[in-house]
């Protein structure tokens, strides 16, 4: 008896694995964010999860002055996510992490300093210089930071000349002496729900 009531907890565990999900989740790793997994997770699920209170449906900007339709959860608030689908609306494409309440479980959140997530990824990291739509657009190689789309950006002297010497499009390393100044945090995380 005992072994059909854990094979049924199973199948349905299975069955509906966002649902099973807990709403109150504040995680997140490649594929998931919080009861949002990859593959299994759909638009209309949304609303089941986090009850329509906390779900606005609606246009996201994406990049270059571009939209798609999406969701914004918890609007205004630490838990912020934008959930961006696909063009057709039927799949989530990412999950882009505004608000500071959501966690990796090595402490990678919005708002975290630049020297701890040099810690997070094991050492120094190159990002995209500021100041343009991929501005702080972070490419760190380590295990923690994998299939995370990581950006950063300064929180003061930003018309200083150091903040002048880390613009533009090319690359900059994470040691760069212009960003001590700076004050540079984590601005947002993107999870990637794509093929």
């Amino acid at each position: 008896m005992r072994l059909a009531r854990l094979a049924f907890a199973a199948v349905m565990l299975l069955a509906s694995p966002a649902l099973a999900l807990d709403a109150a989740d504040r995680t997140f790793g490649p594929g998931r964010v919080g009861a949002i997994v990859k593959g299994s997770t759909k638009p209309d699920d949304l609303v089941k999860i986090y009850t329509a209170a906390y779900v606005k449906l609606g246009k996201i900007h994406t990049v270059e002055g571009q939209q798609q339709p999406g969701a914004i959860l918890f609007q205004g608030t630490s838990s912020e996510l934008q959930v961006v689908f696909t063009e057709d609306g039927k799949k989530i494409e990412f999950v882009r992490i505004v608000g500071a309440a959501w966690s990796t479980k090595e402490g990678l959140r919005v708002g975290t300093t630049l020297a701890e997530l040099e810690r997070i990824n094991g050492g120094a990291f190159q990002f995209s210089g500021f100041g343009w739509d991929y501005g702080g657009a972070v490419k760190a190689g380590g295990r923690a930071l994998r299939g995370l789309g990581i950006t950063i950006a300064y929180t003061k002297n930003g018309d200083s000349r150091a903040a002048r010497q880390v613009m533009g499009e090319n690359q900059f390393s994470s040691r760069h002496p212009a960003l001590k100044t700076l004050g540079v945090v984590v601005s947002q995380i993107v999870v990637g729900f794509g093929p």
